[in-house]
């Protein structure tokens, strides 16, 4: 029991290897015959369809659910003719913005967007305007449930900053500092100070936390850390 013990994965690393697999099990199960692959099979990209929680995502996961175990609708083949969607998922770590055409996943793509289209539109000089950095959750992003990041985005570039809107699916939220935040070329921080929009610690869950991480991040990053929804899950 102590080999066990010592030997347990725990904390962030262990919570993200259970989402990656989460999200490559089921093209796995789709090659294995029997119906307990396929019970398994369903179950998993039900979650991804969960997790994925779009009103597009949640039509496919209902409509998977009854061509599979709804023997009305299977004996009937109401559903045969129609495709029913993989579930839509956007990159697990990412730069959002509200207005940006797509999903930034490296900051010099994001940089030429801001500087050279959304910067100038709004009237802000990119070369003397402030930086703030967001740590967002993908799942407000995935479900649309994004007002309250819209709005503090809007707010502060109302103000005359720019944004680093950064996000992950995963509990460690520092991925995204470690990333997004510091030049590519020179590794000097962009951002001049940061917000955690998550509710949860920058390192792990609600349940779990790995602060000597989270410490070395903000150390690195060394501006100003405001963790602005600190009550919401935890």
């Amino acid at each position: 029991s102590d080999f066990m013990k010592k030997d347990k994965p725990k904390g962030a690393s262990f919570q993200d290897s259970m989402l990656k697999l989460v999200r490559t099990l089921p093209k796995v199960l789709k090659y294995l015959p029997g119906d307990k692959a396929k019970d398994a099979r369903s179950f998993m990209m039900s979650l991804q369809y969960w997790l994925g929680g779009s009103p597009e995502n949640i039509e496919a996961l209902l409509l998977n659910l009854a061509n599979n175990y709804v023997p009305a609708i299977t004996e009937g083949g109401y559903l045969g003719e129609m495709e029913i969607k993989e579930p839509e998922v956007i990159p697990d770590k990412g730069i959002w913005h509200p207005v940006a055409p797509r999903v930034f996943e490296t900051y010099s793509e994001y940089k030429k967007w801001l500087f050279e289209e959304h910067a100038p539109a709004l009237g802000l000089d990119p070369l003397t305007a402030p930086i703030v950095g967001l740590v967002l959750q993908k799942s407000h992003i995935n479900t649309k449930d994004d007002a309250h990041y819209v709005s503090l985005i809007m707010e502060l570039e109302s103000k005359g900053a720019m944004v680093l809107p950064t996000y992950t699916g995963a509990l460690d939220f520092s991925q995204c500092i470690d990333e997004f935040f510091f030049d590519p070329i020179t590794g000097k921080p962009i951002t001049d100070c940061t917000i955690n929009l998550t509710g949860f610690a920058l390192v792990g869950g609600p349940a779990t936390q790995d602060h000597p991480k989270a410490i070395a991040a903000l150390k690195r990053l060394n501006n100003p850390y405001i963790c602005a929804v600190p009550a919401t899950f935890q």
